[in-house]
């Protein structure tokens, strides 16, 4: 493996909302912009919501080698898994357990795919949202799978608390407008930058570049943070920089802003 720390950065991107456009697609000059900043001595990762798995066409058009995947739960470079966490299947049950008289269904990822407990409309809905194919239904393959990320499959913000006081060992983030994203309560995309970082002993500096609330925790954990001009309100408080909208040039206008294009 090369020596990351010929690498003067790291970036970490967000997907949806972010690194992609209205149609979950890459832009070709964003395409450009990442071979660039490369050669000018930042290397990108991925920091989604999404599971690696799907990541495999974007990695491929980019050059992009590393990704924290399921929000920090599930951490890939150079097609080798570098750090991985189970939901426990007991928290998975008592999730089950809360969202039954809500007739919300879940989401289950693990490090080879995602299925769910029930084909809900908010379920096609979710991943209409990313463009990605339809899940399988199995309510009980969680018994012999290891899970590593979950998603809540409703429309409603204030499920976030009901959730967070019913099963308060993981942590819940509402992501997508039919869908909160739920991980351990100790992991996040901001943890996973810590993981990279520890893992692979870099010592230089971070970016992070994202629009929604479960990108608090990754721009919290760099040292210089982007929210896009279609961020939520609390990403942009926190940000260094506001760009222009995803669809509106911005990851293109927030590299020249920080000079690395």
């Amino acid at each position: 493996m090369e020596n990351i720390n010929n690498y003067k950065a790291l970036a970490f991107f967000d997907l949806d909302g972010t690194l992609l456009n209205s149609k979950s697609q890459l832009d070709e000059e964003v395409i450009l912009a990442l071979h660039q900043i490369r050669e000018n001595g930042v290397l990108p990762f991925i920091a989604t919501g999404r599971g690696h798995f799907e990541l495999d066409n974007i990695m491929k058009l980019t050059g992009i080698s590393g990704a924290v995947a399921m929000n920090g739960q599930y951490i890939i470079l150079n097609g080798e898994t570098i750090y991985k966490e189970e939901i426990p299947t007991d928290s998975v049950e008592k999730l089950l357990t809360a969202a039954e008289p809500h007739n919300e269904a879940l989401s289950f990822y693990d490090s080879k795919g995602y299925w769910v407990s029930e084909l809900t409309d908010f379920a096609k809905q979710a991943y209409s949202y990313t463009h990605m194919p339809l899940p399988l239904v199995d309510r009980k393959r969680y018994l012999q799978n290891e899970v590593n990320m979950l998603l809540v499959l409703t429309n409603q913000l204030s499920q976030v608390d009901y959730y967070k006081d019913a099963v308060p060992e993981l942590n819940f983030f509402m992501n997508s407008p039919s869908s909160i994203d739920v991980t351990n309560i100790s992991t996040n995309k901001g943890t996973g930058i810590n993981h990279v970082k520890e893992i692979l002993g870099f010592t230089g500096e971070t970016f992070a570049f994202g629009d929604g609330r479960n990108d608090l925790h990754l721009l919290a954990a760099s040292d210089h943070k982007t929210a896009m001009g279609n961020a939520v309100p609390e990403l942009k408080e926190l940000a260094d920089f506001i760009s222009t909208a995803n669809t509106d040039h911005g990851i293109v206008n927030a590299f020249n802003h920080w000079g690395i294009l």
